[in-house]
Order: structure tokens, then C-alpha cells, then sequence
């Protein structure tokens, strides 16, 4: 199992780097300086060290304050003192992560930016791989048509043709059966004359 990258040691180390460099703390950054890591990691530990509990103030018992009286005007003014410095380095730091926080929230709004325009441009493509079926199918649907009228003329054409062929034969068979007849009777006649020659001669 591989050593974790980021760690919150790293995490926190970069995170002060960054502060004393005036920039930024996101999770691009902190990578960059980290040398490395996974976003999501960085970012829990980003999250974590926003959340650590902040050290308080500490509170001084009634009877050290009993037997400190005497210097108890001192002890204040060094109080007041390290309170306001304690209160503006927490400003600091407040700002600092407020800081971090509007460029986290930049760079996932850039991100949230890209995905949407990349939805939209898919959802175009769609749009258009949709339309371009509706149209083959519209196509399709006059060609199928224009086919079925081209088979139905044709049948009918078939059919005449059909009909003229029969008709045809029909005349043919009748012109052979008038030809017929006649060879018959020209058959005959000339037999007979031939009988009645043959008669005379005896």
C-alpha cells in the first residue's frame, strides 16, 4: 500500500505556505505545492483544518487573581494586549480562509461552468442526431410510399400487358384456325378435282 501523498501534516504545512506568500489556499494550489495527491483528499483535509476547534482564552481562578491584585493592572493592560493580537491574528486567519473558500468556490463554480457547457453541447448534438432522424424517418416514410405506388402502377401495368398478350394469342389462335380452315378446303378442292381428272382420262 502506497504512502498518502496529502497528508493533513503536508496539507496544513502548504496551507501556511501559501498564507505567508499572499495567495490563496485551494485545492489546486495546495496540490501544486504538495508536489501531488488526489483533489478529494485535499479537500477533506481543507475542510478539517476549517473546522478544528480554536484554542481558547485562558481563564485565570479567582484566587490567583486574589493574590495577583496587587499587579492586577499590569496583568490586564498584557491581557488586553495579547487579546487584541490573539483577536487580529484570528481575523487574519478568518479572512485567509474565507479567502480559500471564494477561490475553492471559483474553481468549482469554473468546473460546475464547464460541465454545463459541455451538457449543452451535448444536449445540441442530441437535439440535432434527433432531428436528423426525424428527417430519415419522414424520408423513409415518402420513399416506402413512392414505392408502393411505383409496385402498385407496375402491377397495373403488368396486368394490361397480361390481358393484351391473351388477346393476342387469342387473335393469333384464331387467324391459325382461319388458315387451317381454308388449307382444308383448298385441300379438298384440289382432291377432288384431282379424282375428277382421273374419271375423264378412263
Amino acid at each position: 500500500m502506497t504512502a498518502e501523498i496529502a497528508t493533513p501534516e503536508k496539507v496544513q504545512a502548504a496551507v501556511d505556505q501559501l498564507h505567508r506568500d499572499g495567495k490563496k489556499a485551494t485545492a489546486n494550489t495546495v496540490i501544486a505545492v504538495i508536489g501531488g495527491g488526489s483533489k478529494p483528499t485535499v479537500l477533506k483535509h481543507l475542510r478539517a483544518l476549517r473546522e478544528a476547534p480554536k484554542p481558547s482564552a485562558d481563564e485565570l481562578p479567582a484566587a490567583v487573581l486574589d493574590l495577583a491584585r496587587p499587579v492586577i493592572a499590569q496583568i490586564y493592560d498584557q491581557g488586553v494586549k495579547a487579546e487584541e493580537l490573539r483577536h487580529r491574528d484570528q481575523t487574519e486567519r478568518y479572512h485567509r480562509l474565507l479567502g480559500d473558500l471564494e477561490a475553492q468556490v471559483e474553481e468549482l463554480t469554473e468546473t460546475v461552468q464547464a460541465q454545463e457547457a459541455r451538457l449543452a453541447e451535448v444536449t445540441a448534438n442530441l437535439d440535432k442526431a434527433r432531428s436528423a432522424l426525424g428527417d430519415a424517418t419522414r424520408t423513409m416514410a415518402e420513399q416506402k410510399k413512392e414505392i408502393d405506388r411505383l409496385q402498385a402502377a407496375l402491377a397495373s401495368q403488368n396486368a394490361q400487358a397480361v390481358d393484351q398478350l391473351a388477346g393476342l394469342l387469342q387473335g393469333v389462335e384464331e387467324k391459325v384456325a382461319t388458315i387451317a380452315g381454308k388449307l382444308d378446303k383448298a385441300a379438298s378442292r384440289t382432291s377432288r378435282r384431282a379424282q375428277g381428272s382421273a374419271g375423264k382420262k378412263e
